[in-house]
């Protein structure tokens, strides 16, 4: 095992993650096509290629905590090269996830991780979020919504309306700026004021600053 899948292993430890010999080879494979696709394809950016350990991984890992449901129905919106979606799959293999992205290189990554590291009840949906939400087939269909940087909270707030079932959650991954984005959700000329949110049954339950945004549907 060499020194960076120890390490994760470790810091795994610490967000209360006990990972097996198994697990720890997936990610070792992850980690090893990653770079290996990423040499050919921007599946994630150069700055970042060389901490996939830590800025990928241990950070999919930290939402980890809020997941009530180990067999929880999840879907990753705009989930690039996989993350946040299946390094949790990986860490709770009994996850039902569903990755939405619409990017074709990163759907065909996707879809070979998923091959190569025999996940079971994984799968891709490549389309856009505001195209699925034009018809009903995933209304109310998931417990948890989680993404990573993908959208503007406002925007993400009005997404997971529509993918949650009741009582489900969505689980936001946001950098520094996340105290601004809370408020130009609340500014009148934004058509997703929280106000009118928990209006539409959506309530904000747990907000850990600087990094995740819990949001429950009632």
């Amino acid at each position: 095992m060499d020194q960076e899948i120890i390490f994760l292993n470790n810091n795994a430890r610490h967000l209360g993650i006990a990972l097996n010999e198994r697990q720890l080879a997936l990610f070792d494979i992850y980690k090893n096509e990653l770079l290996q696709w990423n040499a050919k394809t921007n599946l994630i950016s150069e700055n970042s290629s060389g901490e996939i350990i830590t800025r990928h991984f241990l950070d999919s890992l930290t939402a980890w905590q809020f997941i009530q449901k180990p067999n929880a129905r999840i879907i990753d919106v705009g989930c690039g090269a996989g993350f946040p979606g299946i390094p949790l799959k990986i860490a709770l293999p009994s996850l039902e996830l569903y990755l939405l992205e619409s990017n074709r290189k990163k759907v065909s990554f996707l879809k070979h991780i998923i091959r190569l590291l025999n996940i079971s009840t994984a799968h891709v949906l490549q389309d856009r979020a505001e195209n699925i939400i034009q018809t009903d087939s995933w209304k109310e269909k998931f417990d948890i919504v989680i993404s990573r940087a993908t959208f503007k909270l406002d925007r993400l707030l009005a997404l997971s309306e529509f993918f949650l079932a009741p009582e489900g959650r969505l689980i936001a991954l946001k950098g520094p700026n996340v105290s601004q984005e809370f408020k130009q959700c609340s500014l009148a000329k934004n058509p997703y004021k929280i106000s009118q949110l928990i209006q539409h049954d959506i309530e904000a339950v747990f907000l850990e600053a600087p990094r995740k945004i819990i949001i429950g549907k009632k």
